[in-house]
């Protein structure tokens, strides 16, 4: 019966450190979109010099989680989001609206998708 109790417990913590994960994981890449649409908004609004200074205290923030990234997510997601982060710093700094739209789109569901990922769901359990 001790080992039942014993097993129960450290399942017990495994979830819990699951779910604080999870919270962890949600607000550090909800600040990153929120820091993005500001880079973003700047540069609709023709600031571009702004725009680029959000974008790179952005890109400042998702490289210093480098202790937490290579840990919790997959490489390939890291990767992926990496580039989509320079990929709208090309644009932004080109000065081109239009193309930074879509590499803005393609950032921003990245890291919307590194958060739902993540969420517990009845796909990820069975």
């Amino acid at each position: 019966m001790k080992k039942e109790i014993i097993a129960s417990v450290l399942l017990l913590l495994a979830f819990a450190g699951i779910l604080c994960n999870i919270r962890v994981n949600e607000r550090i890449v909800s600040s990153l979109i929120d820091e993005v649409d500001l880079s973003y908004e700047s540069l609709k609004s023709g600031d571009d010099a702004k725009a680029a200074r959000k974008l790179d205290a952005a890109i400042e923030h998702w490289l210093s989680l480098d202790g937490y990234t290579h840990i919790f997510i997959r490489h390939s997601e890291i990767n992926s989001t990496t580039d989509a982060f320079y990929g709208f710093k090309s644009d932004v700094c080109g000065g081109d609206t239009d193309a930074a739209e879509g590499s803005y789109g393609l950032l921003r569901e990245t890291l919307h998708s590194l958060m739902t990922m993540e969420r517990i769901s009845l796909g990820s359990i069975f």
